[in-house]
Protein backbone atom coordinates (compact mmCIF):
# COMPACT_ATOMS: atom_id res chain seq x y z
CA UNK A 1 0.00 0.00 0.00
CA UNK A 2 1.52 3.52 -1.11
CA UNK A 3 0.58 6.33 1.46
CA UNK A 4 0.57 9.61 0.03
CA UNK A 5 2.29 12.42 1.31
CA UNK A 6 0.61 13.94 4.55
CA UNK A 7 0.80 17.38 6.50
CA UNK A 8 2.16 16.70 9.80
CA UNK A 9 2.69 19.28 12.68
CA UNK A 10 5.71 18.52 14.59
CA UNK A 11 5.33 20.51 17.99
CA UNK A 12 8.85 20.81 19.72
CA UNK A 13 10.88 23.10 21.53
CA UNK A 14 14.02 21.82 20.86
CA UNK A 15 15.40 23.05 17.67
CA UNK A 16 17.51 20.65 16.72
CA UNK A 17 15.46 17.31 17.55
CA UNK A 18 12.43 19.04 15.81
CA UNK A 19 14.57 19.37 12.56
CA UNK A 20 16.20 15.66 12.80
CA UNK A 21 12.48 14.37 13.29
CA UNK A 22 11.29 16.83 10.50
CA UNK A 23 14.46 15.48 8.17
CA UNK A 24 13.67 11.99 8.77
CA UNK A 25 9.67 12.69 8.04
CA UNK A 26 10.30 14.53 5.41
CA UNK A 27 11.94 11.85 3.30
CA UNK A 28 8.69 9.71 3.21
CA UNK A 29 7.20 12.89 1.11
CA UNK A 30 5.40 13.93 4.39
CA UNK A 31 4.73 18.36 4.51
CA UNK A 32 6.26 18.95 8.15
CA UNK A 33 4.82 22.15 9.63
CA UNK A 34 6.99 23.07 12.92
CA UNK A 35 6.33 24.88 16.00
CA UNK A 36 8.02 25.73 19.43
CA UNK A 37 3.94 25.44 21.07
CA UNK A 38 3.87 29.00 21.29
CA UNK A 39 0.01 30.77 20.05
CA UNK A 40 -3.03 29.11 20.03
CA UNK A 41 -3.41 25.62 19.78
CA UNK A 42 -6.30 25.58 17.18
CA UNK A 43 -4.89 28.05 14.88
CA UNK A 44 -1.25 25.53 14.92
CA UNK A 45 -3.38 22.24 14.47
CA UNK A 46 -5.23 23.39 11.30
CA UNK A 47 -5.05 21.37 8.28
CA UNK A 48 -3.05 18.87 9.69
CA UNK A 49 -3.53 15.07 8.91
CA UNK A 50 -1.34 14.22 12.14
CA UNK A 51 0.08 15.93 15.44
CA UNK A 52 3.23 14.69 16.62
CA UNK A 53 3.34 17.03 20.16
CA UNK A 54 6.64 16.80 22.77
CA UNK A 55 6.27 17.10 26.88
CA UNK A 56 8.25 20.18 27.21
CA UNK A 57 6.78 23.31 25.14
CA UNK A 58 7.69 26.81 25.33
CA UNK A 59 5.99 28.38 28.23
CA UNK A 60 3.72 25.07 28.68
CA UNK A 61 3.68 20.88 28.69
CA UNK A 62 2.59 19.00 25.96
CA UNK A 63 -0.42 17.81 27.92
CA UNK A 64 -1.55 21.32 28.85
CA UNK A 65 -1.12 21.90 25.08
CA UNK A 66 -3.30 18.83 24.21
CA UNK A 67 -6.04 20.08 26.62
CA UNK A 68 -6.74 22.93 24.36
CA UNK A 69 -6.61 21.82 21.43
CA UNK A 70 -10.20 20.27 20.16
CA UNK A 71 -10.90 16.94 18.70
CA UNK A 72 -11.48 18.67 15.08
CA UNK A 73 -8.54 20.31 14.79
CA UNK A 74 -6.31 17.70 15.48
CA UNK A 75 -7.43 13.42 14.71
CA UNK A 76 -4.92 12.15 16.59
CA UNK A 77 -1.61 12.52 18.57
CA UNK A 78 1.78 11.01 18.56
CA UNK A 79 2.98 12.22 22.08
CA UNK A 80 7.08 12.24 22.46
CA UNK A 81 8.27 12.03 26.74
CA UNK A 82 10.97 10.91 28.66
CA UNK A 83 8.75 8.76 31.13
CA UNK A 84 6.74 6.48 30.26
CA UNK A 85 3.01 6.08 30.49
CA UNK A 86 1.78 6.04 33.67
CA UNK A 87 -1.85 7.43 33.31
CA UNK A 88 -5.20 5.29 32.58
CA UNK A 89 -5.83 4.46 28.60
CA UNK A 90 -8.90 6.67 29.36
CA UNK A 91 -6.77 9.33 29.48
CA UNK A 92 -5.10 8.36 26.35
CA UNK A 93 -8.68 8.70 24.56
CA UNK A 94 -9.61 12.09 25.98
CA UNK A 95 -5.92 13.23 24.74
CA UNK A 96 -6.82 11.54 21.15
CA UNK A 97 -3.50 9.96 21.57
CA UNK A 98 -2.58 7.30 18.83
CA UNK A 99 1.41 6.40 20.59
CA UNK A 100 3.72 6.97 23.33
CA UNK A 101 6.91 6.82 22.41
CA UNK A 102 9.33 7.04 24.76
CA UNK A 103 12.67 9.45 24.52
CA UNK A 104 15.50 9.69 22.53
CA UNK A 105 13.24 9.13 20.13
CA UNK A 106 14.70 7.50 17.17
CA UNK A 107 13.77 9.66 14.19
CA UNK A 108 12.94 6.19 11.78
CA UNK A 109 11.17 4.87 14.54
CA UNK A 110 9.00 7.93 14.28
CA UNK A 111 8.48 7.84 10.64
CA UNK A 112 7.59 3.93 11.15
CA UNK A 113 5.15 5.02 13.58
CA UNK A 114 3.68 7.39 11.09
CA UNK A 115 3.39 5.10 8.50
CA UNK A 116 1.88 2.46 10.64
CA UNK A 117 -0.81 5.31 11.72
CA UNK A 118 -1.79 6.77 8.13
CA UNK A 119 -2.03 2.70 6.99
CA UNK A 120 -4.56 2.74 9.64
CA UNK A 121 -6.55 5.30 8.42
CA UNK A 122 -6.45 4.79 4.83
CA UNK A 123 -7.70 0.95 5.95
CA UNK A 124 -10.63 2.16 7.84
CA UNK A 125 -11.79 4.17 4.60
CA UNK A 126 -11.43 1.29 2.43
CA UNK A 127 -15.05 0.16 1.62
CA UNK A 128 -14.77 -3.74 2.15
CA UNK A 129 -14.28 -6.66 -0.54
CA UNK A 130 -17.10 -8.89 -1.33
CA UNK A 131 -16.30 -12.71 -1.98
CA UNK A 132 -18.23 -14.42 -4.17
Amino acid sequence: MTIAPKKILLVHNNPEERGQLGIMLSRFGHEVRFSCGKGCPDQLSRDNELVIVDEKLAGQSGFDFLKRISSNQCNKVIYLSSRLWLESSLDLQKLNIYEWITKPVDPLKLAVVVCDYFVEVADEHTLPVQKF
